[in-house]
């Protein structure tokens, strides 16, 4: 999180009819936020982006840009707006072996380990081609297998499966820490206030093997959690 306001903070603050120079104070505040997560854990990570999407948490700045958008430029990284498609295509032994990775910063939330899990495998399901699901936002991990099968028509006809991924792809943010406090008051942050359930810190890592099977075009694919 690079901000410090909600949704419906920042829609607030855009229906006050700030003066230009309370803007400012704003933007860099949250310019400064950026920078500071820049420097304390991605600098080392620039160049190595294969591109970013937006969340939830974001400042939109008054050069209509927003911080989410600088951070990619500090990164090096495309901006992928909402919702990213990318194909990555590998070269094995003069074979061209496609993959192809759909990524979301996800929505709502659920009290289960399945949560993020079960809104992929309805999202999945209306996605022809993609080998890979995966959002956040709920930080929590998990990792799901699915299998489709397909039919090929040339020589004789054949027919095939190939696995489809599903990740959840975790979270860094503690969820209780003990003697937590706001200002002067002990208090804990959202996940203790909203009852939710402690936080598992991590992320699955995506290994892509690019193998053909003797049945199958399709990339073979592992993943490790």
């Amino acid at each position: 999180m690079i901000d410090f306001m909600s949704p419906s903070n920042r829609q607030r603050l855009r229906s006050a009819a700030l003066y230009d120079t309370a803007e400012d104070v704003i933007d860099d505040k949250a310019m400064e936020l950026t920078q500071e997560i820049f420097d304390l854990a991605l600098r080392p990570t620039v160049g190595r982006w294969l591109g970013l999407v937006e969340g939830h948490h974001f400042a939109q700045l008054k050069t209509g840009d927003t911080t989410d958008m600088r951070l990619c430029q500090m990164l090096k990284a495309p901006f992928l707006g909402t919702c990213g498609v990318i194909r990555l295509v590998f070269d094995r032994s003069g074979s061209r072996v496609p993959v192809t990775l759909w990524v979301h910063h996800g929505h709502g939330n659920g009290q289960t380990g399945y949560y993020p899990l079960s809104r992929l495998e309805r999202t999945s399901a209306d996605q022809e081609g993609v080998d890979v699901f995966a959002i956040g936002h709920t930080t929590k991990l998990g990792h799901l297998v699915k299998n489709r099968m397909g039919y090929r028509w040339d020589h004789g006809g054949a027919a095939y499966h190939r696995t489809v991924h599903l990740i959840g792809t975790g979270g860094y943010s503690r969820a209780y820490i003990e003697g937590s406090r706001q200002g002067r008051v002990p208090r804990g942050g959202y996940a203790e206030q909203q009852m939710l359930g402690p936080a598992v810190i991590g992320s699955p890592t995506l290994i892509i093997r690019p193998t053909r099977s003797k049945d199958s075009h399709y990339p073979i694919l592992k993943v490790e959690a």
